[in-house]
């Protein structure tokens, strides 16, 4: 009798204990739905960029039961399968990271040939404001997609200076920056705003082409960079794939987690080092 009632007893408790996990999950899941979905509109509406953020969360979601199913059935190793779906929940932040720096980097190179247009329509005779306008509807995205909010914000009643710092503080970047003081302070103690705008497009495009070579002079630096972080990660898959047998302890005991413990480490902060060397400001 004490027997079943024990039973019974551990039989409940783990029943309880499922049932608080279930729901312990549920409610992580939803909030990481919820925080998922606003991030992406978010970060994607910043980007002029307009999807359904469900149908990207159903994807991110695959994402993160396939891959960590198929990485532990061929290697066999928990552990790594769990790292695997920590690093690409963490991977939509990244990637939302690397497209932003992606569009900065095409208005720097978009705005001194847009400057030099704008400056142009001002030495026409062309006011600030419809010279603005003829940049949008002549111009490229993603400065024009930005100029066009600046213009929006202006027929929306905001002050031209505060529609300008707006868009300064969209693109973070010095080009903007010089280009907003530039205007504003034309606008404020009076001057040829047409040769201020020209003389800032011409300093603004001999500063990209420094920039410019000093990427390709560091291209190869970065790529032995890469090389030498990926080098470890083809070279434990390729033993793993001929010698699986001899690669099993590492990937099924401690003393092997320890040591990809280790590697991942020392693998990071190789490749800061490297990233950190070869970035030079201009």
């Amino acid at each position: 009798m004490g027997a079943w009632l024990l039973g019974a007893v551990l039989f409940v408790c783990f029943l309880l204990g499922a049932l608080l996990a279930v729901r312990a999950g549920a409610r992580f899941w939803d909030r990481y739905r919820e925080n998922f979905v606003d991030q992406a509109r978010l970060n994607l509406s910043d980007m002029f960029l307009f999807m359904d953020t469900t149908q990207l969360f159903l994807f991110n979601a695959v994402l993160l039961v396939v891959v960590p199913l198929l990485v532990w059935f061929v290697t066999g190793s928990l552990i790594i399968a769990l790292l695997l779906a920590a690093l690409l929940a963490f991977l939509p932040r990244k990637v939302y990271a690397w497209m932003k720096q992606r569009r900065i980097d095409k208005i720097q190179e978009q705005l001194p040939d847009a400057l030099q247009m704008l400056s142009g329509s001002l030495r026409a005779g062309v006011g600030f404001a419809p010279a603005m306008e003829v940049l949008v509807h002549d111009g490229q995205p993603p400065l024009a997609q930005e100029l066009a909010l600046v213009l929006r914000e202006q027929h929306l009643g905001v002050r031209t200076e505060e529609a300008l710092e707006h868009f300064s503080d969209r693109v973070p970047i010095v080009d903007a920056k010089l280009f907003v003081s530039a205007v504003n302070i034309s606008r404020e103690v009076g001057g040829n705003l047409a040769e201020t705008l020209a003389t800032l497009a011409e300093t603004l495009r001999r500063r990209l082409i420094m920039e410019n070579k000093v990427k390709a002079l560091t291209s190869q630096g970065r790529l032995q960079g890469i090389v030498m972080a990926m080098l470890p990660v083809f070279l434990i898959g390729y033993l793993t794939f001929m010698y699986s047998s001899t690669m099993q302890p590492m990937f099924h005991t401690w003393h092997g987690w320890l040591v990809i413990a280790i590697c991942v480490v020392m693998e990071y902060l190789g490749y800061r080092m490297c990233r950190k060397i070869m970035t030079i400001d201009v």
